[in-house]
């Protein structure tokens, strides 16, 4: 009789446990279910997107509107051009490191023609800024140095820190 009731007792708690464990993988499977909706709603865009809507709140008249487009397609270009450019080369740097005896002139050689690249883009990037600066009013300058400045937008900032030496 003992033996029956010792039976009993590990069947209700083995089903004690299937329910827990059931439980518990229905609580963390909601739990990252409402985590990929959150960063799916509070997701910021990317960041043209967010410089576009940016250049919206200024109200621009037609030529800044096309000088701020051409500021725009700059980034875009110069930042394919780049990460097309530099992608070759970070490649060969990671394999000239991962070699048993790596030649550090050129693993430097490379750094510098990456960094090189990167200027490249910085300079073609600034200038393209400048002249969209100056066909700002004083009242629309103020506005870009605001919001390039304040914290509210980090993205916004570090992005204009980039660009502006």
């Amino acid at each position: 009789m003992t033996s029956l009731a010792d039976t009993d007792r590990k069947a209700g708690w083995r089903g004690r446990l299937a329910w827990i464990a059931l439980a518990l993988s229905l609580t963390l499977n909601l739990c990252f279910i409402g985590g990929m909706a959150w960063v799916h709603w509070h997701a910021l865009p990317p960041p043209l997107v967010r410089m576009q809507h940016f250049g919206n709140s200024l109200n621009l008249a037609d030529n800044q509107r096309q000088v701020f487009g051409q500021f725009l397609r700059t980034i875009r270009l110069r930042g394919r051009i780049v990460r097309e450019s530099n992608q070759p080369l970070i490649d060969e740097l990671w394999s000239e490191i991962a070699k048993p005896a790596p030649d550090q002139s050129a693993i430097a050689k490379l750094a510098d023609q990456i960094n090189g690249n990167r200027e490249a883009f910085q300079r073609a990037v600034s200038t393209a800024l400048d002249a969209f600066i100056e066909t700002l009013t004083p009242d629309q300058r103020a506005q870009l140095a605001d919001r390039a400045t304040t914290p509210h937008d980090p993205l916004t900032r570090r992005f204009f820190q980039m660009v502006v030496p």
